[in-house]
């Protein structure tokens, strides 16, 4: 049977002249052979980094085997895709990863709270970013260590704090951010399913109707505490508490006879 033009044959098609023919020929179909080839050796690899196709660049990016000089390279690429792939790609060194922490496309950035391959070096190259979206991405990953934990606990934004409190299983940091002075914190605080009734007792008195009421929607208020809760003094937290699933019938019934016409129209919805 004829060969194809290109193809590998069985007397030393693979060999790294051959290979390296393959690499520069027209076609992309047979460079992407070459891309995909395991037998292809780093140095043609590298050589095809600037190729003119971004299918084979961005097949170059998804390999797990490729040399970290043309990840290195791959991470500055002008196609989107092609860096997409790069953060995708499990075996990504940490340097390149942290070379995407300043991409220019959102998606790209905000996958590498997530790589396998970010270790301390890229939480601390994050944690650097202008970007708040990605810096909050990395608050909301569990098990952090306790250097990017007590700077994360510093940021200046709001809502990098509370992704942290809501997802950390940190007690003592748990702890600390419930002192927080913004209430968007310590709503996230009230969100974190790791926290004890007793936490939940004081986000239950906390001044902010909001962390108030995040405290009603935790569903882990005791019993005294929903029943003081029927009273507060917001409409807002009332209403919660009559709205939500996990709240007693006693408390409800109460919350029917409310002065607010919304709260004892809503509990009185409940009840039927």
């Amino acid at each position: 049977m004829q060969q194809e033009p290109g193809a590998s044959g069985t007397n030393g098609g693979t060999d790294t002249a051959h290979l390296t023919a393959r690499a520069r020929d027209k076609r992309v179909r047979i460079r992407l052979t070459v891309v995909s080839d395991p037998a292809t050796p780093p140095e043609i690899l590298q050589a095809m980094a600037a190729d003119p196709s971004r299918a084979v660049r961005r097949a170059l990016a998804a390999r797990t085997d490729a040399p970290g000089e043309l990840l290195r390279e791959l991470a500055r690429d002008p196609d989107l895709k092609t860096r997409q792939a790069l953060v995708e790609n499990p075996a990504c060194p940490p340097d390149v990863l942290i070379i995407l922490v300043d991409d220019p496309h959102g998606p790209v950035r905000w996958s590498l709270p997530d790589h396998p391959g970010t270790d301390i070096e890229v939480r601390r190259a994050i944690r650097r970013s202008v970007d708040e979206d990605l810096r909050r991405l990395l608050a909301e990953r569990s098990g952090l260590d306790k250097e990017t934990n007590a700077a994360l606990a510093a940021d200046p934004s709001p809502a990098v704090r509370a992704g942290l409190a809501a997802h950390t299983d940190d007690p003592d940091l748990l702890a600390t951010l419930t002192a927080d002075p913004d209430p968007k914190v310590r709503v996230g605080v009230a969100q974190n399913p790791r926290i004890a009734t007793e936490r939940h007792r004081l986000l239950a008195n906390d001044r902010s109707t909001a962390v108030r009421t995040a405290a009603v929607r935790s569903g882990k208020l005791p019993y005294d505490e929903l029943q003081r809760l029927a009273h507060d003094r917001s409409a807002d937290v009332r209403w919660w508490l009559a709205t939500w699933p996990t709240t007693p019938e006693p408390i409800v019934r109460i919350l029917a006879d409310d002065p607010h016409p919304d709260v004892a129209s809503q509990a009185r919805a409940r009840l039927r």
